[in-house]
């Protein structure tokens, strides 16, 4: 595959109509790597890991693997792949598409495609997600009493599909593996129809918004189509090519400290918005715990997000006085020859904190890139229309290399070049 294939084209890799592995059904995510998958792809060649052409394929492992991008882009690329995030949807999205070559067998279901179309046509069923993420009606509500996620008739068919997952599963007729590979399509096309901006803190007021650019999205009927799974297999290895797993990422490179893997990619999260919040729904639809929730008129409770995944499940990144602690004995842990760790200077831990920790591991190469500032929606314009992403590339089997200063002055360097505000990165660079 060429670096000119990873980069991302917004009409050609739309997810509900590409065929191409990398980039289908990927679900909107913030944080989303796929814009940036020709600079990780540039990365990964600096290694020279790329391409071993050996009879054991090098061993990728993505800590924080999100929507799974990443470890896609690792995959078909021939690496054995390790990912890992301690999201429950994030597993449930990413365990049959790596691990697989080709779809499930689905034995006892007569396939995968039976399945997927047996799914698509249940009847519709009021239930949990009907009740709890659903108006009492479409055309009358009252968005301080009603949860706007999804119009009724899409609810009642999550609830269709993901009851009918749930009963496959208690019967035995489906196996993990099989499980992930109904999931995700089903993770995908909820987040499809949802009445959001791609995440499910809160919902529109009405449907589509105050502009409704998205109505007929919103709209359109809930169907599931199959995943696709990568081909490539890679080098002639005995072993899967691919382990999913969800844990603290810190908890798995203690149990990984044992073995050096050839890459180890780190893409924590940058501020304080917690994944398990904002990705509240797809966690229920995954674990299906069908959770109490108290009414919308309820205080704190609008969105529907349970005090657990408020509370106890936020991220040691998502703190900005404790980011940087968490980076740093994560990174002082692995047990990786490259190191690639993919952060912005919009994050919780500054560059040059970031840039030390790197350096008392090995050897530091950057790669840059200007990208728009996340927003929510067009109307919210930011005085920082842009920030600069960077990939920390660390050799830890090298030592000598460019020292600190010259690192943020090469950041300062790209930043300005992009348009970026660069106060943080000079103040930095000054102090130092």
């Amino acid at each position: 595959m060429s670096s000119e294939s990873t980069v991302y084209h917004k009409r050609r890799h739309a997810a509900r109509t590409t065929d191409e592995y990398l980039f289908h059904q990927l679900v909107p995510y913030l944080g989303n790597k796929r814009r940036l998958l020709h600079l990780i792809l540039e990365a990964l060649e600096l290694t020279g890991t790329l391409a071993t052409g050996g009879k054991r394929a090098p061993i990728f492992a993505d800590f924080f693997a999100g929507s799974g991008v990443v470890s896609r882009l690792a995959r078909q690329h021939g690496y054995r792949v390790i990912a890992n995030d301690w999201e429950p949807y994030s597993h449930a999205l990413n365990h049959a598409i790596l691990a697989c070559t080709s779809a499930p067998a689905f034995k006892e279901l007569g396939g995968y495609q039976k399945a997927i179309d047996y799914l698509n046509r249940l009847p519709e069923v009021k239930g949990w997600v009907t009740h709890n993420l659903c108006p009492r009606n479409d055309e009358i509500y009252d968005p301080s009493r009603d949860r706007l996620f999804f119009k009724r008739r899409n609810g009642m068919r999550i609830d269709a599909i993901r009851q009918q997952i749930a009963s496959w599963q208690a019967q035995g007729a489906i196996d993990d593996v099989e499980m992930s590979a109904l999931l995700a399509p089903l993770l995908y096309s909820a987040s499809f129809v949802s009445n959001t901006s791609g995440v499910f803190k809160s919902f529109h007021q009405g449907w589509g918004g105050k502009t409704q650019t998205a109505l007929e999205r919103i709209e359109s009927q809930l169907l599931l189509t199959p995943s696709l799974f990568c081909d490539a297999p890679g080098a002639q290895s005995q072993q899967p090519m691919a382990e999913v797993w969800c844990v603290d990422a810190q908890r798995l490179a203690n149990q990984m400290s044992g073995f050096e893997v050839d890459v180890a990619y780190l893409d924590p999260p940058y501020n304080q918005h917690a994944y398990s919040s904002n990705y509240h729904v797809l966690n229920s639809l995954t674990l299906w715990d069908q959770a109490d929730l108290p009414t919308p008129d309820t205080k704190g409770f609008k969105s529907g997000i349970d005090r657990a995944w408020r509370k106890e499940r936020p991220s040691q990144y998502n703190s900005s006085k404790h980011a940087q602690d968490a980076y740093e004995a994560l990174l002082s842990t692995i047990n990786a020859r490259y190191i690639l760790t993919s952060y912005s200077t919009d994050g919780n831990i500054e560059a040059k904190d970031l840039l030390k920790a790197n350096l008392l591991r090995g050897k530091v190469t950057l790669l840059t890139q200007d990208v728009p500032r996340y927003r929510v929606s067009k109307q919210r314009q930011s005085e920082r229309a842009r920030v600069l992403e960077f990939i920390v590339i660390t050799d830890t089997h090298a030592k000598s290399g460019p020292p600190l200063r010259q690192l943020l002055g090469q950041l300062y360097h790209f930043a300005e070049l992009g348009g970026v505000d660069t106060s943080g990165v000079s103040t930095q660079l000054a102090l130092w």
